[in-house]
């Protein structure tokens, strides 16, 4: 903890502002711990999209977790921040600050432009996203060099229902693999042809395969992955993180499975075209394809040089890149 200040007064609470996609809400979780170990006894609040809310249910290092998505009341926000010591708005939408401002929090540190009293400077693409949300947290005192992220976690009754499923889906097979294909930017995503020739060879060697997605990716998967057992929509997203944990290995693209996939200690197969794996991939227990193009990383989502089905850096990751990699990872597990 940094307490230069010999008027340095540990906070009593703690808001935390972070509405962005369940990936980022899980990058964002050693923040959350250090900060109780910084601080035991203060109080924190996290305000986060409805999703992330059900991902983070049972998080021991918040006190209070609400839920927010844009239409809704603002008042019960308002009410579960006011007059809090600080908060930390770790994501970029700028209603997070103005709620801070109207709940009459003194301090408020982030990266945007407005309603902030503190305003920390963004870094490179190249600078891991964990790296970036504890900069912010800094600001306040907060230090740690635990990035392992929190291990989302099923009722009992869910455990259940996965190892029901689990079950089913691995049959007599050997070894089962979760297939993650589709991300919420479909510039993100490998061919489902390459994925249905990698999915062929894993059913060669005895291992069985499941498709992992969102509901309205589950029509889509039937018909791109036949060969596969379709779990899209089928669980929530702890108890995908159930799921995953009994798996033996992973293989997707930049998606908040692959960071769920990494808090769980599922090895990991992370294919990356136009997003930066300097900023957003594992650092463990996951290995990262990529091309490095001139103009990576891209955010353009018109993807002007989507050619075939995929942008040139997807395109130029074979099949052989991908299965080498598979075929590495399934040498190594334990037998």
């Amino acid at each position: 903890m940094n307490s230069n200040s010999h008027n340095f007064r540990p906070p009593k609470k703690i808001c935390f502002m972070h509405r962005a996609s369940t990936g980022d809400s899980l990058l964002a979780t050693p923040v959350y711990r250090a900060a109780k170990e910084c601080f035991p006894d203060c109080q924190t609040v996290l305000v986060t999209s409805p999703v992330s809310a059900e991902l983070l249910k049972g998080i021991p290092y918040i006190d209070k977790l609400v839920s927010y998505r844009n239409g809704d009341s603002v008042l019960p926000v308002i009410k579960s921040m006011w007059r809090a010591d600080a908060a930390i708005i770790l994501d970029y939408h700028y209603r997070n600050a103005f709620f801070a401002f109207l709940a009459l929090i003194g301090k408020r540190i982030g990266r945007g432009k407005n309603f902030l009293t503190e305003i920390i400077k963004d870094d490179s693409a190249d600078t891991f996203e964990p790296l970036k949300y504890l900069k912010i947290a800094r600001s306040l005192g907060i230090e740690t060099d635990d990035l392992r992220l929190y291990r989302p976690t099923g009722t009992p009754d869910e455990k259940l229902r996965v190892q029901k499923i689990y079950r089913e889906v691995k049959g007599d097979m050997s070894r089962l693999a979760v297939i993650v294909p589709y991300s919420l930017s479909g510039v993100k995503d490998w061919s489902a042809q390459k994925y249905r020739e990698i999915i062929k060879r894993l059913a060669a060697k005895g291992c069985a395969t499941a498709i992992v997605g969102g509901a309205e990716n589950r029509e889509r998967a039937a018909k791109d992955f036949p060969m596969s057992v379709n779990l899209a929509g089928r669980t929530n997203l702890r108890e995908s993180a159930e799921f995953v944990a009994m798996c033996d290995l992973q293989i997707c693209g930049c998606t908040s499975m692959l960071h769920i996939a990494t808090a769980v200690g599922t090895p990991a197969v992370a294919i990356y075209g136009p997003t930066a794996p300097q900023q957003w991939a594992p650092k463990e227990n996951c290995v990262v394809i990529t091309k490095n193009f001139p103009c990576s990383p891209c955010y353009n989502t018109a993807n002007e040089c989507k050619q075939g089905g995929e942008s040139r850096c997807l395109k130029a990751i074979s099949i052989e890149d991908v299965w080498a990699a598979t075929e590495n990872v399934l040498r190594s597990l334990p037998s």
